[in-house]
């Protein structure tokens, strides 16, 4: 193996990006896998990748590390992707057969570069990470992303170089319950951080966020694409709609058909142990911790990409713990059904009648807090992710709290496996003119842990149009919210119960609703918000399941 270092590679603007590059045994030219990354170049090990005949070749994306130039998130990555895949070609090692990877912001990247159609490039694997950012990663819903975005904008993307090993260092907690938002770079005792204050202060979908919504162009993508997602990361619901958007968008069937799906039992990353969070899914669910190398060998050999997955979707299927191999998203085979919340705390596919509504006080001085979940804080993040970790855990100790209503189904007597997106819709009403509506789908062991599935947001204002102008609300009157649970792919078992909780608030995950219908940036003032949950004939309360027929014949 031969290793290239700190080679200078020239931007269109002479900024210069430094990159490494590891070469196999070997004469060459050779098929090049890039990684381009904010995280430091140097964390990647090429010896995996050169064993199998691939070039690797890694980038500190601008202003980060080793590279020259300011970074701020997101906006040179097109051109600089263009320019790199350009260099690349030029290289006497490369064989002009280039494919991407990476996590999180590393598929970002990768999205971007593909938008330059240079003929390098021939496949991307971007894995993790939204298609639009305002939709679901730096908001959620119109919910601010609170512990995602500063740790990552306030602690990893401040300085040239990461300084989350500080968030250990510091009282997480007490920063995020600091007000006002605006100012919680300085609060965590850093200086002014721009991209933090132009994220968090424009809580609109606006121009802030339109160049952000690759989503849009993905019609312009030409080459397969690898999604990959895991159920209890943040980006579930955005890896398939990124999937459809891809085959939308594509001129030839050909490419519309190549482009594939994997989905696992992870979080923000693909997880080394078969245990994430209090669950051991098997040793089952680490069968395609190898997808990423068996993708770029196939691509990059140039074979079918039915070779690596004959099926566009592969899932994980939570519960059974198993691979299911899947020809649509959602699968067509999926019946939509609707389990009403009604009273005394049931759910159930029948129907309420004139029933009365249920209620609860939500204070957003003692908000419910993070536990468990689908989003992407990591041991990455110390000092903040053992107080907000992702993953499977019991809820109980949450339910328990007099904010947070629990609709309980009765025992099941078969199973019922659900695969796709999942949604709720709540009639509510607020003694506030804006507020939040939280919404988890647990599963209820027969030994009582209630183990949480998936779980949406969204904020009152953002009731009507996710993307459209906010609307405050008229206290006391009632109003039918949709709230986006993503989606996922989970069997509850006989003997098991389907359960739906409402709350107000998910902290640190989420930032806390004032209730006061101001600007969420800058206030500073809270007020206790009185809210009602209907459930009856006229505003039936409901979450919608993607029920698969009990006759399906299942997967490997």
């Amino acid at each position: 193996m031969t290793i290239l270092r700190n080679i200078k590679v020239p931007m269109r603007d002479g900024v210069r990006l430094s990159t490494t590059v590891h070469l196999p045994p070997g004469e060459g030219p050779f098929p090049v896998a890039l990684m381009r990354t904010a995280y430091n170049r140097t964390s990647a090990q090429g010896a995996g990748y050169n064993g199998r005949g691939l070039a690797l070749v890694t980038q500190d994306c601008r202003g980060r590390y080793d590279s020259e130039g300011t970074h701020y998130p997101f906006t040179a990555e097109e051109a600089d992707g263009a320019d790199t895949l350009a260099w690349l070609r030029d290289q006497p090692w490369c064989n002009g057969r280039v494919a991407m990877f990476g996590d999180s912001y590393l598929a970002a990247t990768q999205f971007y570069a593909a938008l330059a159609n240079d003929e390098a490039l021939v496949a991307i694997n971007p894995r993790f990470m939204a298609g639009d950012c305002w939709k679901r990663a730096y908001y959620c819903d119109g919910v601010f992303s609170l512990a995602l975005t500063w740790s990552w904008l306030c602690f990893e993307c401040a300085a040239r170089t990461s300084e989350n090993a500080l968030l250990g260092q510091i009282d997480a907690p007490a920063v995020l319950r600091s007000l006002p938002l605006a100012s919680l770079d300085e609060e965590s005792g850093g200086s002014r951080v721009q991209s933090w204050r132009d994220y968090v202060t424009h809580t609109r979908y606006d121009e802030q966020w339109r160049p952000l919504n690759v989503r849009a162009r993905l019609a312009e993508v030409t080459v397969p694409a690898l999604l990959i997602g895991g159920w209890y990361d943040y980006y579930a619901g955005e890896t398939f709609a990124n999937y459809l958007a891809l085959r939308r968008g594509a001129p030839m069937p050909r490419l519309r058909d190549s482009h594939r799906v994997l989905v696992g039992p992870w979080t923000h990353g693909i997880n080394s142990s078969s245990v994430l969070g209090e669950v051991d899914f098997g040793e089952v669910a680490l069968a395609e911790n190898d997808a990423t190398m068996r993708w770029l060998e196939c691509t990059l050999a140039d074979c079918p990409v039915s070779e690596f997955q004959e099926a566009p979707i592969r899932v994980f299927v939570m519960g059974r713990n198993e691979w299911r191999d899947l020809l649509a998203w959602p699968p067509a085979e999926v019946e939509f059904v609707d389990w009403y919340l009604l009273a005394d705390g049931g759910l159930s596919p029948e129907q309420p009648g004139d029933e009365a509504p249920d209620g609860y006080r939500y204070d957003p001085a003692d908000p419910a807090p993070t536990l468990g979940g689908n989003h992407s804080v990591g041991p990455y993040n110390p000092g903040l992710y053992e107080v907000c970790r992702p993953g499977p855990f019991d809820q109980r100790p949450v339910e328990a709290r007099a904010d947070v209503l629990s609709f309980t189904s009765d025992v099941l007597e078969r199973d019922v496996e659900v695969i796709g997106p999942v949604t709720v819709a709540l009639h509510a009403a607020s003694s506030s003119p804006d507020t939040d509506f939280v919404a988890r789908l647990t599963d209820v062991h027969p030994d009582g842990r209630s183990m949480n599935i998936t779980e949406g947001v969204i904020r009152a204002r953002f009731r009507e149009d996710v993307w459209g102008a906010p609307k405050l609300m008229e206290p006391g009157r009632a109003y039918e919210f949709t709230i986006d649970l993503q989606a996922t792919a989970h069997a509850f078992l006989r003997g098991h119960r389907i359960r739906l909780d409402i709350t107000s608030s998910n902290f640190p995950l989420w930032d806390r609703n004032l209730n006061t219908g101001g600007d969420p940036a800058t206030d500073t003032a809270m007020a206790v918000a009185e809210q009602i949950i209907f459930h009856d004939r006229r505003r039936p309360s409901r979450v919608r399941l993607p029920v698969m027929p009990a006759c399906l014949s299942r997967g490997r």
